[in-house]
């Protein structure tokens, strides 16, 4: 989940997680809301269960693209389909960075309202999807209007709402899903200048994405699972990478966070059986490798099974990918102990050793299997010793699929949350609770 990056905030942040993960089983409750599991449609299951791997339009094909500036809007396209409640939606091509600051296309979905924008225009949140996969044909603004495809299980759940609240989103794909470039799953720098990138790109009406007005003094961030771990390295880049933008604060719902812990890691790659992280470690290996070699590569992290389910990895999407990666165990992809050049590389892509300018709400089931609610715990604790402003809210009866409406639909909401922040009014902090323990201080949530 989170790992120093070296100096004496990486070690406070290491040792913050570590406690974390120590005392979460005797943290205070005062995060906790009593709210009965959110009941929602089986077909919105999540992101890994979209079924249809959509096939690749000729938008994503980068032609004659030539490096510019970041945050550059590129191209642009109206998405064909009954879009809900006559809002607006593009596909976008901007231009972003790689690792090493050069020049790389990326591709991204861009909803706005039908309607008449308020004075000053609409406000703006940048979303980062959940896990789809790394494939071209796994972003979001390949299918929002299609059932059963990943883009699709982001968009009902997570962007309709928010547009039908009066807000502008952009929906980064992240490199290498749509325009072709180096996998980002988990490498939260390259996934954050994607974020911050796609923000930039439609900033300034432009005739190719609706001539749409934007409220620069409202902007947010706002992701789920992968998106959670997203948006927390996109604001923690984003005073340096992107200061024109004066983000308010960001939404991070059960953070997709894999610890840079050899223990830890080592205790999952052990796994017997066979689940959903078979996916996620495969993707790991396959972004890692590409975008750290001088830490790791496929033959350390990879078993020969391992090895073999790579070139699946660009066919396929959501629960199509999932299925053909479940045959054996997650012990027999990975070789253990893990490599110790992946444990590096994680603590490089991890956010949670940087300060954050702005603050943030995070909130995470404990019923989640997907995501460990001790993970979650262990970056508050991180971020709280970092000195953020954090909000904590857990939900003791949502899994990973329910969150995503419940933190919408249940006070404490998070739409309500970054209204205010837009109003000015102050952020609240419950971070006193985490680390104390105690409970008489507690705001904004039931004990």
């Amino acid at each position: 989940m989170v790992l120093s990056r070296g100096g004496a905030a990486g070690v406070a942040a290491g040792a913050a997680l570590v406690g974390g993960l120590l005392l979460f089983a005797t943290a205070a409750p005062t995060s906790l809301v009593d709210a009965p599991a959110y009941q929602i449609d089986p077909a919105l299951t999540g992101e890994v269960s979209a079924s249809v791997t959509p096939p690749l339009s000729s938008f994503y094909d980068i032609g004659q693209w030539q490096p510019g500036a970041p945050g550059t809007l590129v191209k642009a396209e109206p998405i064909e389909g009954d879009a809900p409640n006559g809002m607006r939606l593009f596909r976008i091509l901007y231009q972003s960075t790689d690792l090493q600051g050069n020049a790389i296309p990326v591709t991204g979905l861009f909803a706005v309202p039908a309607g008449d924008p308020p004075p000053g225009g609409f406000p703006l949140v940048g979303f980062g999807h959940g896990t789809t996969g790394v494939g071209q044909a796994c972003g979001m603004s390949q299918t929002p209007l299609e059932p059963n495809t990943p883009a699709y299980s982001n968009f009902v759940p997570h962007i309709q709402p928010m547009v039908e609240q009066g807000w502008a989103v952009v929906a980064s794909d992240y490199s290498g899903l749509g325009a072709p470039g180096p996998a980002s799953y988990l490498v939260g720098p390259l996934e954050g200048r994607g974020i911050l990138d796609s923000m930039r790109a439609v900033l300034t009406p432009s005739a190719n994405i609706g001539s749409v007005p934007i409220d620069q003094t409202k902007l947010g961030v706002y992701g789920k699972s992968q998106g959670g771990e997203a948006v927390l390295s996109a604001m923690e880049l984003a005073p340096e990478y992107a200061p024109e933008l004066d983000i308010a604060g960001g939404v991070s719902l059960a953070p997709g966070l894999t610890p840079g812990i050899q223990g830890v890691l080592d205790a999952v790659a052990s796994n017997p059986t066979s689940t959903s992280q078979n996916m996620f470690v495969l993707l790991i290996a396959k972004s890692f490798a590409e975008n750290y070699p001088g830490d790791t590569n496929l033959e350390e992290i990879l078993s020969d099974k391992g090895k073999e389910k790579m070139a699946i990895l660009d066919q396929y999407c959501g629960g199509e990918l999932a299925e053909r990666v479940v045959d054996v165990p997650l012990s027999q992809l990975l070789n253990t102990p893990v490599a110790s050049g992946l444990v590096t590389a994680l603590g490089k892509a991890m956010p949670g050793s940087t300060p954050l300018e702005m603050p943030v709400v995070i909130v995470q089931g404990l019923k989640d299997k997907t995501i460990l609610p001790q993970f979650t715990h262990a970056q508050v604790m991180s971020r709280c010793a970092l000195g953020d402003t954090v909000f904590y809210v857990r939900y003791p009866f949502d899994d990973h699929p329910s969150l995503n409406f419940q933190a919408r639909l249940t006070q404490p909401s998070v739409i309500d949350w970054m209204e205010a922040r837009w109003a000015g009014e102050p952020a609240p902090d419950n971070c006193a609770n985490q680390l104390l323990g105690t409970t008489d201080t507690a705001t904004g949530v039931n004990r």
